[in-house]
């Protein structure tokens, strides 16, 4: 870069000379020491231009020495420029493809923290409202005196009960897991809604709802009485047993698991 600056120097020195040489009969030499006035605050001008063109030279230098110690490995350091931005590129997709795999492991993983911890808040409310129950300490216990006033949401509170045994040697097992092959959850009702025209929405545990039509058999304010919910086109048929009991209304109903065992499920039904 230094000698190509000196050799245009030198070039616009020998046209400025033969332009003397040929034209000094006709000018001052005033006129001849401003040219070379000028010509010199030129020169110090691309000399100053100069340094500085060497010093950002200095930076970007290096600059690419060191993103390349950075970036590539020891015996790729002393690749040209031409050869180092090619491998600069390969090592920075690389980089970006595992960012991007970890940015969509960190959402997923936060994903499913948010989940187990919306999971974790369920079973402590139903934690809650176990210990609740079994101390006694739920709402006042409401009892509908016509089939009207069934009507409206009801929140349970049941526990699965297997019936082992026949006849006076039979006996209810309560509280405790049953080994069988499928999940309780989806026979667990948690919510019962009643509406106008005999409709009705059951709610389970597992997550599923079932809508159908509703029947009040018996319906006494003192006296068990059933529920029937039904609905052909699913297949859908179920008989809640209600009895009006101290703690509010204890209901109960049979699950479909085998012909082996008979399991139903049994709780409170509360507004």
């Amino acid at each position: 870069m230094k000698i190509g600056i000196k050799k245009s120097m030198l070039l616009v020195v020998v046209v400025v000379l033969a332009f003397l040489s040929g034209s000094t009969s006709a000018q001052t030499k005033r006129e001849v020491q401003f040219t070379l006035d000028t010509l010199y605050k030129s020169h110090l001008r691309l000399v100053v231009e100069y340094g500085q063109l060497i010093e950002e030279w200095k930076k970007y230098d290096a600059f690419y020495r060191h993103v390349k110690l950075s970036m590539l490995d020891k015996d790729l350091v002393n690749e040209p420029i031409e050869a180092g931005v090619s491998l600069f590129d390969s090592v920075w997709n690389k980089n970006t493809e595992r960012y991007k795999l970890l940015e969509d492991s960190t959402i997923y993983l936060l994903d499913s923290l948010s989940r187990l911890q919306g999971y974790q808040q369920d079973l402590i409310v139903q934690n809650d409202l176990y210990v609740r129950m079994l101390n006694g300490k739920l709402t006042e216990a409401s009892y509908p005196n016509t089939p009207n006033e069934l009507l409206g949401l009801w929140n349970l509170y049941l526990s699965p009960m297997q019936l082992k045994g026949e006849g006076t040697k039979s006996g209810l097992v309560s509280h405790n897991p049953f080994t069988i092959a499928d999940s309780l959850q989806r026979y667990n009702i948690y919510q019962l809604e009643f509406m106008a025209d005999e409709l009705a929405n059951i709610y389970f545990k597992d997550g599923t709802k079932q809508n159908c039509f509703y029947e009040v058999k018996d319906f006494s304010v003192g006296e068990p009485y059933a529920i029937s919910c039904t609905k052909q086109k699913d297949g859908f048929e179920m008989t809640i047993h209600v009895s009006p009991m101290p703690a509010g209304l204890e209901v109960s109903y049979e699950i479909p698991v085998d012909s082996t065992q008979v399991i139903y499920f049994n709780g409170l039904m509360k507004h």
